[in-house]
């Protein structure tokens, strides 16, 4: 009996041990507050500098319809790529301390390996750190571990930063004349001339969609080359404005360049891409509607 009360008590005891475990959790450390980088926020951004040691300073300013690339050369942004910079404004620290100046040339910050202006507030990213995905940032006479993937973007080329897209979103297309075939929008439908037998409405569609919607594999300055042929387009861009375009055909293999000379850009595609803008063909057809079907007798 004496020892059978003893185990009782053992068994309360241990209930009661792991009953403070549940509730206190005594080890488990306080979730600390984040600290971001910089108290700024990301919407109320309207201008982002980039400057390295190489190279020319990239610019990139918010107007009424998105972000624009404005220097080294204009033209419209990619968001995504924006966006990565963005984050870097309000990037967790991982760790702070005060900036020596006679200590920040071994941080990589004397001088910082990219400088990055949002508005009015600079941050300087230096070296990587030994041990950690981070990396050294200074922002106001502060050193910050800043996770390395939060700055990668300011490394990124400029051209990294041009849309990949040859229309800007909410572009509407009215007309494309290509070298062998023309469409036109007509009281809300497309007609094609010469026209296609069976051809049928969402081929054409999906036709003025691959168009509307291309986007190229990447975007570069013109190299200055000669188009080998034209391909003509009237859209209404975003403002609601009508636009005439000139696109030249750079090259057709291994990859399809078209040039537009508004923006004085490149646009690189696939070879595939290019044989799918080029030529609106009729759905193949399968081989069951080609052959009659035939009754054994």
């Amino acid at each position: 009996m004496k020892n059978r009360w003893i185990l009782n008590l053992l068994l309360a005891a241990l209930i009661g041990a792991l009953a403070l475990v549940a509730i206190y959790k005594p080890g488990k450390k306080e979730d600390k507050q984040a600290i971001p980088l910089t108290a700024l926020e990301r919407d109320a951004i309207g201008r982002i500098q980039v400057e390295r040691p190489q190279g020319k300073a990239l610019v990139l300013e918010k107007g009424e319809r998105g972000w624009r690339l404005t220097q080294p050369l204009k033209a419209r942004a990619n968001r995504f790529n924006v966006d990565s910079l963005l984050r870097l404004a309000q990037a967790e620290t991982e760790g702070r301390f005060p900036a020596d100046t006679k200590a920040l040339k071994q941080y990589g910050l004397d001088p910082p390996e990219a400088r990055v202006r949002f508005d009015e507030e600079e941050v300087g990213i230096g070296a990587s750190h030994p041990l950690k995905p981070l990396r050294y940032v200074l922002h106001k006479g502060q050193v910050h571990l800043v996770p390395a993937q939060r700055t990668r973007s300011a490394f990124n080329s400029y051209t990294d930063f041009i849309s990949s897209r040859l229309f800007a979103a909410q572009s509407r297309l009215k007309r494309i004349e290509l070298p062998k075939q023309t469409l036109s929008l007509k009281d809300g439908a497309w007609q094609l001339k010469p026209e296609i037998e069976d051809l049928g409405t969402d081929a054409t569609n999906d036709f003025v969609d691959e168009w509307r919607h291309a986007r190229a594999l990447s975007v570069d300055k013109y190299s200055g080359k000669r188009p080998r042929a034209h391909v003509k387009v009237v859209y209404t861009g975003p403002e609601g404005k009508e636009h005439k375009l000139r696109l030249g055909i750079l090259q057709y293999r291994p990859d399809f360049i078209l040039y537009r000379p508004d923006e004085g850009l490149e646009y690189r595609f696939t070879e595939d891409t290019g044989k799918r803008l080029l030529e609106l063909k009729a759905p193949e057809k399968k081989k069951s509607d080609e052959q009659p079907a035939t009754s054994n007798k």
